[in-house]
């Protein structure tokens, strides 16, 4: 059994006064190198010679590293990942914020952090396109969004509560005048910054820009493998050119390119072409995006796949990545965590492909499947929030309920206080089939989808997953019947 399957073991451990002393010791900061206990701990790991203090090493970085290595056996990682993972300036703000959120909320299944991962802020409602499945309605810019000194000081206040990551999305990010100032500060203020765009703007200036303000990763939407089907959905001819072109530019200039899919009926047969663009191009990762029927989307919501389909492109994508795709796949479908499971085993020996809720995914030992049900698939109000033009903060860019505004709130104070965040963080509190399904702390379904097949009700069933339908309550899929399975 994995020492993962007893998390009610370690938060009696650090429920004790002695633990809850050593990690807060952990995060404070050496007044001579300016680092923490932890990561003077990690550097000593990782065997970084170039910021040696004395002031903070010794008894405590031994102590840690203890546990670091002890953790890394358990779940049978290689002690080189390991020691490059912590040397990454993102990855261990990450760790930093774990830390810190084990001693706040404890060890829960899923985790729940002091801080989201990730960010994600629709800077506009400005957008050149007509895409017919936009999610924030976009087209015309508002007037009530938020100023260039008040984006700023959102910057601030992320950075202060130790966001990891910051995705910049919309509407259209580039058609927003200070979009560069605004990203740059964020660069400098330490978040891994992304953009998330149409791409019909990412000319060779603007790319040039990108590079010079910092910018992490650009994430380019690409509805189809023609012209034919991606502009038709996007509205504009000509923007399927445009988007490839952004998109060869992005590579030429060495930045990490992502292609973003919407996945619906008509461009589902298009999908392994799609895939197969992106190895061609030498784009790093591909993003399945969820259909979720909100926005202008709400009008087309016979495009929406059924259980089956999405069951059928989830084992697609496994296996296309099992079997070595060059571009790392990664999906919005908090189901794609529940199959890999039910595909590859929970126990044993060798890889596994795991989803790290739609941030990443890895291969990684038998050992560290149980982690899945830590990550937790859905991440809304948990480990990612989203932020409206106007400032209003929101679970996530497709559920657009408000839980508060950064005009007049801290950050921190409404991530870590508002009530609907605090229910999404309790799985208990899931009702219809997500609320019986034993894969409920690995997958959790889409809240967004809850709500809008729900009347609004969040904490319903995920009508789009296979487990929902009555008659495959007990599905107990085989590594059988995950090969080969797609719609042609």
């Amino acid at each position: 059994m994995s020492i993962l399957s007893h998390d009610t073991f370690w938060n009696a451990i650090i429920s004790m006064p002695m633990t809850k002393w050593m990690l807060q010791l952990s995060l404070k900061k050496c007044a001579k190198c300016g680092r923490t206990v932890l990561e003077a701990a990690l550097d000593d790991y990782a065997g970084k010679n170039d910021k040696k203090c004395r002031e903070c090493r010794g008894f405590y970085s031994q102590v840690i590293g203890f546990w670091v290595e002890f953790l890394r056996r358990a779940l049978g990682f290689k002690r080189e990942k390991v020691a490059q993972l912590l040397t990454d300036r993102y990855a261990r703000n990450a760790v930093l914020n774990l830390v810190e959120s084990f001693v706040y909320f404890g060890i829960k299944k899923p985790i729940s952090l002091c801080a989201p991962f990730l960010v994600v802020w629709d800077f506009t409602h400005k957008c050149n396109l007509r895409c017919k499945h936009c999610y924030s309605n976009s087209g015309v810019a508002e007037t009530e969004e938020l100023t260039t000194k008040q984006a700023l000081k959102v910057v601030d206040q992320l950075a202060d509560a130790h966001v990891t990551a910051l995705a910049f999305s919309g509407g259209e990010p580039l058609t927003r005048e200070d979009f560069f100032k605004v990203a740059k500060h964020a660069s400098d203020r330490g978040l891994y910054v992304s953009l998330a765009t149409n791409g019909t703007l990412l000319t060779k200036e603007n790319v040039a820009k990108i590079k010079q303000a910092q910018i992490n990763y650009i994430d380019i939407s690409i509805d189809g493998a023609t012209a034919k089907t991606h502009d038709d959905f996007r509205g504009v001819l000509g923007s399927f050119e445009k988007a490839v072109e952004g998109l060869k530019n992005c590579i030429e200039a060495d930045i990490c390119v992502c292609i973003a899919t919407t996945v619906g009926k008509n461009n589902l047969s298009e999908l392994p072409a799609i895939i197969d663009l992106a190895e061609q191009l030498g784009v790093e990762r591909f993003t399945y995006f969820n259909f979720i029927p909100t926005g202008r989307g709400t009008n087309h919501r016979a495009q929406d796949l059924s259980p089956q389909e999405r069951e059928n492109v989830m084992r697609y994508l496994l296996n296309r990545m099992s079997a070595g795709c060059k571009t790392t796949i990664l999906a919005t479908a908090p189901q794609l965590a529940r199959v890999a499971q039910q595909c590859q085993g929970s126990s044993g020996t060798g890889e596994v492909t795991m989803a790290l809720a739609h941030m990443q995914t890895v291969k990684v030992t038998k050992k560290a499947v149980p982690l899945g049900e830590f990550i937790g698939g859905c991440g809304a109000g948990r480990l990612y929030c989203s932020i409206s033009p106007q400032g209003d903060v929101h679970p996530c860019v497709f559920l657009a309920l408000n839980v508060g505004n950064l005009k007049v709130q801290q950050f921190n104070d409404i991530w870590l206080n508002a009530p609907l965040f605090s229910a999404f963080r309790n799985r208990v509190n899931l009702k219809g089939s997500c609320g019986r399904c034993q894969y409920k702390f690995v997958c959790g379904g889409c809240r967004a989808r809850s709500a809008a097949y729900h009347n609004g009700d969040t904490l319903d069933g995920d009508p789009g997953c296979l487990m929902g339908v009555e008659s495959h309550n007990n599905l107990q899929s085989t590594k059988d019947d995950c090969e080969n399975r797609f719609i042609k």
